[in-house]
């Protein structure tokens, strides 16, 4: 289950963070307290100023903070056995592993039900339409429906997590051919100074490649570089094109 948390770094609530601080962080909540408490905003709109308003909740997002204080409040998420959380800032996923797609269903809606509980006590929202609920396996049966605050989950083929195209087969095939045409828009928009009439040199060129195409299909390579052959000589031939160009090669 990948869930999306609703304006994750929005709906931080300044008094249940300071509770989680005081009770986690207890030596650092004198310095986060007097950050976060008594802040106020307002509005200008063509020269009109609105009141001073009191900001409850949020954390901002891009500071260096920011992701910092939104997972110390989502620190206590629910554990249960035999499921696995994993969590970059807001991006979250539920795992559990077993043989029987029945059992392994039923228990990720036992544990759906303990989370939903938990994001309401800490007013947390989560989108269901944007939700995924995927079943790696290599049979033709996604599993039964999954249901999160009573709305079905749709199942889904691929999921997206931290950039890695999941498949449910995980043959890594989608995943190769999004990172092609990733690779295909950046050298498009780098042709003029890596095509064949650049008068950079070859070193430079490939520089170029190697800090700003090659990381387009190199993040993850430990977990998709086990993809069959077929699908890595999409990325072969792509680099082999783009190489030619970069030396002015037949």
């Amino acid at each position: 289950m990948f869930l999306d948390v609703s304006q994750a770094f929005v709906r931080v609530w300044h008094p249940e963070l300071l509770y989680k601080i005081k009770i986690h962080l207890p030596s650092f909540f004198p310095l986060l307290e007097p950050y976060l408490s008594n802040r106020q905003f307002r509005t200008r709109v063509k020269g009109e100023v609105s009141l001073l308003l009191p900001i409850n909740s949020g954390v901002h997002q891009g500071s260096v903070l920011g992701p910092i204080l939104y997972l110390l409040f989502t620190s206590d998420l629910p554990q249960a056995p035999n499921i696995t959380i994993g969590t970059f800032a807001d991006d979250t996923v539920i795992l559990i592993c077993h043989n029987d797609i029945l059992r392994a269903s039923s228990c990720l809606q036992e544990y759906l039900l303990i989370l939903q509980s938990w994001l309401q006590t800490w007013k947390i929202k989560i989108n269901e339409s944007k939700s995924t609920y995927l079943t790696f396996t290599l049979r033709n049966d996604p599993g039964p429906p999954i249901y999160f605050s009573n709305v079905e989950i749709p199942p889904a083929a691929t999921a997206k997590y931290l950039g890695l195209h999941l498949d449910n087969k995980l043959n890594w095939k989608d995943h190769i051919i999004k990172k092609r045409k990733q690779m295909d828009l950046r050298h498009k928009e780098l042709y003029w100074l890596l095509g064949r009439k650049s008068h950079l040199s070859v070193d430079n060129k490939l520089l170029l490649y190697k800090s700003i195409i090659a990381p387009t299909w190199t993040c993850g390579i430990e977990l998709w570089g086990c993809a069959c052959k077929s699908n890595i000589a999409v990325i072969q031939r792509r680099q082999s094109k783009i190489l030619r160009a970069i030396i002015d090669a037949p």
